[in-house]
Order: structure tokens, then sequence, then C-alpha cells
């Protein structure tokens, strides 16, 4: 019982460090979205530092001892790339760990650690959990709405599970255009 005490108040002191060290450090940045592609979403982003024991628990994941994220560390980069391949076609941009918050009706939450995955599509409407407005004597959520154009999308996956949380779709005239020497412009 006082190993597993001790095991307890251990995960929380690293908890507790990682996130005071994380308040200071720069946020993550999507080189390929703009910046207030997020903040018009209602997202903001800080950065997300992993506790000292997260390498422990990743190889004990990888010998089938316990579950990625199982303590509350991240999974792979590839394992929240692969959550997105069921639902989108395309081909992944960049992605960034990231402690993340988001209004209530995007299913982030508040201090929510996620991978944010760019994707690029050649579909010209992204999917969309968004309901349309409903009617009078119908449901709460009448017919899904169709999700608006664009080839680019952040797509929010939870960094302990690999759920997908929400898609934020970067419009189309806010994709960064390319800049000469293959730079992209902010």
């Amino acid at each position: 019982m006082a190993l597993g005490l001790s095991a307890v108040l251990a995960i929380g002191v690293g908890v507790a460090t990682s996130r005071l060290v994380a308040g200071a450090q720069e946020p993550p940045r999507l080189r390929t979205v703009p910046a207030q592609t997020l903040s018009r979403a209602g997202i903001t982003v800080a950065a997300a530092n992993q506790p000292p024991y997260c390498e422990i628990e990743r190889g004990a994941a990888e010998r089938g001892w316990t579950s990625s994220g199982m303590a509350g560390c991240a999974i792979s980069r590839m394992e929240a790339q692969s959550a997105l391949l069921p639902v989108f076609q395309g081909h992944v941009t960049e992605s960034v760990l990231a402690r993340v918050n988001g209004p209530a009706t995007s299913n982030i939450g508040s201090g929510r650690l996620v991978w944010m995955v760019v994707i690029s599509s050649s579909l010209l409407v992204l999917p969309t959990n968004a309901c349309g407005p409903p009617v009078a004597s119908g449901p709460a959520c009448a017919a899904g709405r169709m999700g608006p154009a664009s080839t680019q999308a952040v797509v929010f996956v939870d960094a302990t599970n690999g759920q997908v949380l929400t898609t934020v779709p970067v419009p189309a005239s806010a994709v960064p255009s390319p800049m000469p020497g293959g730079r992209r412009g902010a």
C-alpha cells in the first residue's frame, strides 16, 4: 500500500511540475496555419511538457505491459496521425503537441493535452460535427450541416487516447501562400 501511495504522489508531483514548467515556455505554433484561425475558433494554445516518467510509460506500452497515455502521457505523433486515417483522406502537413483550451462546443475543454494535426485534403468540404438549427417540433440537432469549404484543417486529437475531438477548417483565403525559396508566409 505504501508503494502505491508513493507512486501516486510521484505522479502528482510530476504532473504539477510539468504544468508549471510548461506555463513558462513559449506555446507551440503551427507553421502552416495562421494564428488567427485558432483564436477565431476560441482556442488558446500553451506548451505541453511531458513528465520525466513518460519515457518509462512509453516503453511499458511498447512492450504491451500498459496502454499508451495511461499515466497522462501523450501518445506518439504516429499514433495521433493514425487516428485520422479512417476519417480524413489527404496527408498530414504538420503535428504539434500542445495543451489547449477551447469553447464548450468544441469537445476540447480546458487544459487538455492534444496533438494538433494539420491535414491537407483534396476534399472541397471537410467533415464537421456541427448541427443545423433545430425544427420547433424536431430533435435538438435537426440535421448535420455541411462543413466549410477548405482544403486544409487542424484536427485536435486527444493526446492520451487518440480520440478525434474536433476539426477547425482553415479558410481557403487564410492558407499561407508559398514564398520564394520554399518558405510559407505567415
